[in-house]
């Protein structure tokens, strides 16, 4: 498959898990009102604030990024961190402490729990058979091939499977199946390792394979080691029929939170003095494991990790989270600096490549 311009139709958009989950995000998958979670909610960190000028930022370039933010109506949030400080905001008509649902971004958050599952033992490795967590799987019949399937084949969209991530598979992910024993039947286009194709279901497995070895839901795993740490809240998260909270998509949380998350990667797994996910984690999620490099808007050489964008350009070498429409977090090593970007997810797939592009193109051209 070969890229050209903007990638986001293809891989980004989660379009298909979107429509899957339509309509039933808030109800409950069980009965038992105690099995519905009771989310925690803290005081918002208090992030340092400072102007852009006190942290070298050259305020005139900025007055023409404001315009061209404000002229953009699909732009929602922009917001600076640089030094650890909270340098520039900008909100359209929302409270900046409004929450939005977050797409495939949510997919570095999964990144993050894995790697602290590791650091911790309760997972193995990245090596680790991905049927050895499913013994009440039937594998009948199953293609050989799968039970070669790791963590890292999964982490890295390399699983192989037979999957559109653009398409509708509403019929596929219903109310009545197991979506973690659905995605496993999936067919594979590819052997496992061998190819490059975005698959939203194989983060979501990767939150079932969490549950399953550390016993807690992947919710209340992330609030002690992740959420607590990082002094966030998410809003709400998506969970399946059975239960089990989404690995790839689904989660609220605002732009500040997840600033919060670029800032704990930007200083390599550690925030507030606080070793929360290994540097050798972080090391290992951002070095490049796709064949070829992708070109994304004004961004060149971009390529994959463990479910983190890498884009290696010289001294504007960023990493970054990115979900449908435009939510964006960068994280620019060099200038010590984090940006995290909000667009209209109420768009068709055009219009939200159209807006990536644009939002790329603005924190490329006056702050990278």
């Amino acid at each position: 498959m070969k890229h050209t311009g903007n990638i986001a139709t293809t891989i980004i958009a989660a379009v298909s898990i979107a429509l899957t989950i339509q309509g039933c995000h808030n109800n409950p998958v069980s009965s038992d009102s105690s099995a519905v979670p009771k989310f925690a909610y803290r005081d918002p960190y208090a992030w340092p604030v400072a102007t852009p000028a006190s942290q070298g930022l050259d305020t005139a370039k900025i007055s023409v990024a404001l315009q061209e933010m404000k002229s953009n109506v699909l732009l929602y949030s922009f917001l600076v961190v640089r030094n650890d400080s909270l340098v520039f905001e900008y909100s359209r008509g929302f409270q900046k402490e409004n929450d939005f649902e977050i797409h495939s971004a949510a997919k570095s958050f999964m990144s993050a729990l894995v790697g602290i599952a590791i650091d911790r033992g309760i997972i193995r490795s990245v090596q680790e058979r991905i049927l050895g967590y499913f013994p009440d799987f039937d594998t009948a019949g199953i293609d050989p091939r799968k039970r070669a399937w790791t963590i890292e084949h999964f982490l890295t969209m390399k699983s192989g499977l037979d999957w559109d991530e653009g398409a509708d598979h509403t019929a596929l992910f219903t109310d009545n199946v197991n979506w973690m024993y659905t995605t496993l039947k999936i067919p594979l286009r590819y052997a496992p390792g061998e190819h490059f194709l975005y698959t939203t279901p194989n983060v979501n497995l990767l939150s079932g394979i969490l549950t399953r070895a550390s016993g807690m839901s992947t919710y209340d795993f992330a609030e002690k080691f992740l959420f607590t740490p990082l002094k966030i809240s998410v809003r709400s998260w998506l969970r399946d029929p059975q239960g089990i909270f989404a690995g790839g998509t689904g989660m609220m949380f605002t732009p500040r939170d997840l600033a919060r998350l670029g800032q704990l990667y930007l200083h390599k797994g550690s925030i507030d003095g606080t070793q929360i996910v290994s540097s050798q984690w972080i090391q290992q999620t951002l070095i490049p494991r796709n064949q070829t490099n992708l070109i994304w808007g004004d961004l060149t050489s971009v390529n994959y990790g463990f479910l983190w964008w890498n884009n290696y350009g010289g001294r504007d070498s960023v990493f970054m989270a990115a979900g449908f429409g435009g939510q964006f977090i960068f994280v620019v090593p060099a200038r010590n600096m984090v940006i995290v970007t909000i667009g209209n997810d109420n768009v068709t797939s055009d219009q939200a490549n159209v807006n990536e592009a644009v939002i790329i193109g603005i924190a490329k051209k006056y702050f990278f």
